[in-house]
């Protein structure tokens, strides 16, 4: 027998049929056991159970860690820098001057030896401070975030190299000003870094370079009727760290710094997430053992991220080599220096730089040539093997270096990023060191252990059994041939 059924009536007959295939279907997330990699997860009626939740928070917490650890590279670098310079010394009248350059017993990430260096810190809490610059030195004022505030000296500073007076105002300062000319600066952090260099022909050339820093003046505003003379704290000899602190050390320091500056608008996202790590403007950093745990593992893990961020950049190709095909040679700094695109940090360059170098100025990314300077650097040799300290090797750099002030290639050890340690007390050769060239005028630079035979001291750079090391090819008033591409330097050949 057929039974007939109206139009409602198979409708709702569909409806039903709907219905209990919905309920016989899991909802989305209702599991009540989910397998992550970092284990199994329960849930009861949906809810996570006590011991779902703490997991989640001790991942929560250490994720959030590890990216404050890469996203606060800048700050916790330069405010390290700045802790160590006023160990040394240095204050509101009070400067570091390195005479004799780097030297390799003061770990500094990637300083060069070609250069004599001045360097201090303005602590802009106690008001405006004055800095007045000789002609002829090179350099820049970093915010606290390693952000260029004002390039020093050089083609792009405000007085272009002519020597000037600069007026440093604290973040949102709406004080009295002066009635005389300044180039004004106006900072978003309380703490500035800043350095300057005098660049040298020969080594002969530094005494005279060490008496024209000595010129350079640095004081409070309201001190201006009547400033105190400005003290030089010589390096030479001494021994330093400037590097960031590790461990729990990173965030403990951090939290002073994210006190001891305001925080600003382009910060607040990661400010939140700092937040909840128990770091906070105007508070106390006071983290329990959970925490001191959690931050003490994420400090390791985010240094081996960022190591391995530095030194195998997921960044395009054509952008991050300067040369065509399987050349090795990589530009150290890519970036606008805010590290800013208009629509996004491009946090990993960021990263990568802050890892491994120091400091950032309009002249590293203005490509004028005979003006500025230009970094390239390798850490692989020509067959793609990272470069290690028991092997020998060889750069050949081709005739008519393009550089109109000095070139060089400085070696530095990658776990300090700082100059490589040897028995000579030269980590680099160059113009400034009296590199020999070839009779063609070429130069063949020599890396390992011992001094191959037949080959100019000058043009060996001594490395150390099982210590890693990269190599930065300098070039300072960089010329056309470089720009254009038809001067390339040789890969790294490793000697048999």
């Amino acid at each position: 027998m057929k039974l007939l059924l109206s139009g409602k009536a198979k409708a709702l007959l569909a409806m039903m049929a709907i219905t209990c295939l919905l309920l016989a279907v899991a909802v989305p997330g209702s599991a009540e056991t989910i397998t992550t990699r970092f284990g199994k997860l329960e849930f009861e009626s949906g809810y996570p159970t006590d011991k779902t939740v703490q997991k989640l928070y001790d991942e929560l917490d250490f994720q959030r860690a590890v990216q404050a650890y890469l996203w606060a590279l800048p700050m916790a670098s330069y405010g390290a820098l700045a802790d160590e310079h006023i160990r040394l010394g240095c204050g509101s009248s009070a400067v570091i001057v390195a005479d004799k350059s780097g030297e390799p017993q003061q770990l500094v990430l990637t300083a060069n030896q070609d250069t004599v260096y001045l360097s201090g810190v303005l602590d802009l809490r106690n008001g405006p401070m004055v800095m007045e610059l000789p002609p002829g030195l090179l350099g820049t004022l970093n915010n606290i975030w390693q952000q260029p505030m004002c390039d020093l000296g050089g083609p792009f500073s405000p007085e272009q190299n002519r020597g000037g007076r600069f007026l440093i105002l604290p973040p949102g300062y709406d004080g009295p000003m002066p009635p005389f000319h300044f180039h004004i600066v106006e900072a978003d952090t309380n703490i500035l870094v800043f350095y300057l260099r005098a660049i040298p022909q020969t080594r002969d050339d530094f005494p005279r370079l060490g008496k024209l820093m000595r010129t350079y003046r640095q004081y409070k505003l309201s001190e201006a009727k009547n400033p105190p003379k400005t003290r030089f704290v010589a390096m030479t000899g001494k021994e330093s760290n400037l590097l960031a602190n590790e461990g729990f050390a990173f965030f403990e320091s951090l939290a002073r710094y994210i006190n001891e500056n305001p925080p600003r608008p382009q910060d607040m996202a990661m400010l939140g997430m700092l937040e909840t790590l128990g770091i906070a403007h105007g508070r106390p950093f006071k983290p329990d053992a959970r925490m001191k745990k959690i931050l003490t593992q994420a400090a390791e893990v985010g240094r081996a991220m960022a190591k391995t961020v530095a030194w195998q950049p997921r960044t395009a190709k054509e952008i991050l080599y300067p040369y065509p095909g399987k050349r090795q040679w990589k530009y150290i700094f890519i970036s606008d220096p805010t590290f800013h695109t208009p629509d996004y940090m491009a946090i990993d360059l960021r990263t990568r730089y802050t890892w491994e170098a120091i400091g950032t100025a309009k002249a590293m990314t203005i490509a004028v040539p005979g003006q500025g300077s230009q970094y390239i650097g390798t850490y692989q040799d020509k067959d793609g093997q990272w470069l290690s300290g028991e092997n020998t090797y060889k750069i050949h750099l081709p005739k008519d270096v393009p550089a109109n002030m000095f070139w060089s290639l400085t070696v530095y050890d990658n776990e300090t990023r700082s100059l490589i340690q040897n028995e000579l007390g030269r980590p680099l050769v160059g113009s400034v060191h009296g590199a020999k060239p070839n009779k063609d005028g070429s130069f063949d630079v020599y890396f390992g252990p011992e001094l191959p035979n037949g080959i100019a001291q000058e043009n060996w750079v001594q490395t150390k059994p099982g210590i890693g090391w990269f190599v930065y090819l300098r070039l300072y008033g960089p010329e056309k041939p470089y720009f254009e591409k038809k001067w390339i330097p040789g890969d790294v050949e490793k000697i048999k």
